[in-house]
């Protein structure tokens, strides 16, 4: 199986090459297990122009003065792990008990930098998400603080959403009572998966049994969601391994679960594994697909649980995956911490992800830019057409009427092509995806998005802009991600 970036880059030069409606139809022959080349993307939405470092923080500093007009979310990033999983391209640091003090203390000044700004201050936060990294990796003092200081500088809703996401290992009494002392009412776990022998070649540090007696007790705790995450597609994990998965996950007294698809990255030390021939092959994409649709099988057949999204589902009314759900969207989203990313009036940015250089910037009052993406014409049409794409069922009337656009019509040959390779169904002006649609989500979502940029997008979005004084093209982003590389290394 090629990495997921040599995937991506197969999708790009097709449509690159082929910029015709024809690009975005599926094959009709077998639209679970081949509908697209590969997967398009991890997060559907529209692309944007690149705005570098001083530039950025300049800009960002002034629109942090400017109130944000609907609820938005939160998110914090906690970059230490104690140990690190092959699949994973999230590890940034090992975990010090010294580096952590540290870290928290100066996170604790960028929850400070803009509390008395309106963009920060100006609207209520209906979602809030611990992610890392592994934020159960804390020790309990800098939990209690850390959640004291959103707290305090945050305008928390009160009903607000807040995710603490980890791992069981290491996951004391003691952490999870500050967690649910602070606030918590969400804890995402990373299983991954119950099979005792991939846990250990993945470097996953319980024993199921410990996992399983763990969840049972974890569970109990009253008003606290406890969700977990299931990857599908491990060397080894067809057949019975992950009918097993399922079975258990679906027996426990959880609040709900994530089914999402590994991605093999061509810099992962899993990739390097499999290429060395230390490892079986992961999933191809068409078993892949098997394993995605005998998930959604077992859930839909489950009486106790529940369909929220194409890959969440829900036992318990506590599972609301609000978070999840309004990232996707054109909602605001307030980033804090090194590596963090989020988005504020269209604009996208990513944090530094060096501890000292993120440091540096906190200390001087800053908030810590590392790059920035100016939104094109039609962002927030854009972001809700993927959204919604990835939700699930959709209407693109009821979409167009709200930006008073006809995005119908443009996007008709797609829909009525994909609806004849089997992803959608149509009920009226309702499109519903089909398993295979479902799959294929994320790739159907950028791709509609990409066909509509393609009709009522204005070529001209790419000139020269006033604010970064640069020239940025298509053709360009080849040149600008080398930039980015060579910087981050």
């Amino acid at each position: 199986m090629p990495s997921f970036e040599t995937g991506v880059r197969l999708l790009k030069n097709i449509l690159i090459k082929k910029r015709s409606y024809s690009a975005f139809f599926a094959d009709e022959t077998d639209a679970l297990h081949k509908a697209f080349p590969a997967k398009a993307t991890v997060h559907a939405g529209p692309f944007g122009i690149p705005m570098l470092w001083n530039s950025a923080r300049n800009f960002l500093e002034k629109k942090s003065f400017e109130p944000r007009q609907t609820d938005g979310i939160a998110y914090v990033h906690i970059p230490f792990c104690e140990s690190r999983c092959l699949f994973c391209m999230f590890y940034q640091n090992p975990y010090a008990s010294e580096a952590a003090d540290a870290y928290t203390n100066t996170l604790i000044k960028e929850f400070e930098l803009w509390n008395q700004r309106a963009a920060q201050n100006s609207a209520p936060i209906k979602a809030l998400y611990f992610g890392g990294g592994t934020p159960t990796a804390l020790e309990p003092h800098n939990i209690k603080k850390i959640l004291d200081a959103v707290r305090t500088n945050l305008p928390l809703a009160e009903d607000c959403e807040i995710t603490f996401e980890g791992r069981l290992h290491g996951l004391t009494d003691e952490k999870l009572s500050a967690c649910v002392e602070g606030g918590v009412n969400r804890l995402s776990i990373g299983v991954q998966t119950f099979n005792a022998d991939i846990r250990k070649e993945m470097q996953r540090l319980d024993s199921p049994e410990y996992i399983i007696r763990r969840l049972e007790k974890i569970s109990a705790i009253d008003n606290l969601a406890v969700v977990i995450d299931l990857l599908f597609g491990f060397p080894g994990q067809k057949g019975k391994v992950w009918t097993d998965d399922l079975k258990i996950a679906s027996e426990l007294p959880i609040d709900g679960v994530d089914c999402y698809q590994l991605n093999v990255f061509e810099k992962s030390p899993l990739n390097t594994r499999i290429k060395s021939g230390l490892f079986d092959p992961a999933a191809t994409l068409a078993e892949a697909a098997d394993m995605y649709a005998e998930s959604v099988e077992h859930f839909s057949s489950h009486p106790n649980w529940h369909r929220l999204t194409n890959t969440h589902w829900a036992r318990t009314p506590l599972e609301r995956n609000l978070y999840n759900r309004l990232a996707k969207g054109p909602s605001d989203c307030l980033p804090f911490g090194c590596g963090a990313g989020g988005k504020l009036f269209g604009y996208s940015w990513m944090q530094e992800r060096k501890l000292a250089k993120w440091s540096e910037m906190v200390e001087k009052g800053l908030k810590p830019v590392f790059v920035m993406m100016k939104p094109q014409e039609h962002w927030h049409l854009m972001r809700t057409l993927a959204s919604s794409v990835e939700s699930g069922p959709f209407n693109l009337k009821e979409i167009g009427d709200n930006f008073s656009v006809d995005i119908e019509k443009p996007l008709k040959p797609v829909m009525d092509q994909w609806i004849k390779a089997g992803l959608l169904e149509k009920s009226g002006d309702i499109y519903s995806p089909t398993v295979a649609g479902q799959f294929w989500y994320v790739t159907m979502a950028q791709l509609a998005t990409e066909a509509l940029t393609m009709t009522i997008a204005k070529e001209d979005s790419f000139k020269a802009d006033p604010i970064t004084q640069s020239v940025y093209s298509p053709n360009q982003a080849e040149a600008w991600l080398k930039t980015i590389n060579k910087r981050e290394e």
